[in-house]
């Protein structure tokens, strides 16, 4: 016969043997996980180097920084991980605004080696040289690669009217506003101008209204001493010089005007 203290007994192994089997059962906890925050800048930090590989730039030492972000995370040390990753944003970030300072000032010595800009050019040099006085690398690239390509670009169609000659062509404020840079014209056209001493009307001669400055310096030179030109005395004069110039914009590396 049981007792009820037998009848308490059993009834609390019962139970103390429902719990044991609920907890053999029962899933293990997962792992702690990373925060929103910390697995943001890892991403972010990801994202800086994918950028700096892009640009050829060398992202070793941003890469061993971000290992480390990452099995701070995976502990999860999220201040740790936060932290070096952080310090690969500012990695790369510096990496990849030097690379576009490097490009930006070689593009503002290309601007500056073309003469006649007007105001509108001149007003996007002083921004872009003043992006890379402030160390803005982006702004700086793209404001003087634009200008550049501009620069390179500029160009404009002139007809010849009755009267017309290089001399005052060339001394238009709408051209180069000095006559003694004819020669330019004469070199871009001499496809069509046989002799520059004689230009026809309704010619249509291309204008490149941003010449380099040495060639505009080789053109007023040649102008200033190229010497007799009646009865096409200075012709061979002038053809040679064509050609020393067509071989000088040759050699250079995409082409000079």
């Amino acid at each position: 016969m049981i007792t009820k203290r037998g009848m308490l007994q059993l009834g609390i192994a019962v139970t103390l043997v429902g719990v044991l089997a609920g907890c053999a059962h029962q899933k293990p906890a997962p792992p702690p996980k990373p925060s929103a925050a910390t697995e943001q800048a890892l991403a972010n930090a990801q994202q800086g180097i994918n950028h700096a590989q892009q640009l050829g730039i060398s992202v070793t030492q941003a890469q061993a920084l971000l290992e480390q972000a990452k099995k701070a995370a995976e502990v999860p040390n999220n201040q740790q991980a936060q932290s070096l990753a952080n310090q690969v944003i500012q990695r790369t970030d510096s990496d990849i605004n030097q690379y576009y300072l490097d490009k930006a000032r070689k593009l503002d010595q290309v601007a500056r080696q073309h003469t006649n800009l007007n105001a509108a050019e001149q007003s996007q040099l002083q921004q872009g040289e003043t992006a890379i006085a402030n160390n803005q690398g982006k702004n700086a690239y793209d404001t003087l690669s634009a200008l550049v390509s501009q620069i390179k670009a500029a160009q404009t169609t002139y007809t010849v009217v009755k009267g017309d000659n290089l001399w005052n062509i060339a001394k238009k404020p709408s051209i180069y506003g000095n006559p003694f840079e004819w020669p330019l014209i004469y070199l871009h056209n001499a496809n069509q101008i046989k002799n520059p001493d004689l230009i026809y009307s309704n010619q249509k001669f291309d204008i490149w209204l941003n010449p380099l400055k040495t060639g505009a310096q080789d053109a007023i030179h040649y102008a200033r001493t190229r010497g007799a030109w009646k009865n096409g005395r200075a012709l061979s004069r002038d053809k040679a010089w064509v050609r020393q110039q067509q071989s000088k914009m040759n050699s250079m590396v995409g082409g000079g005007r």
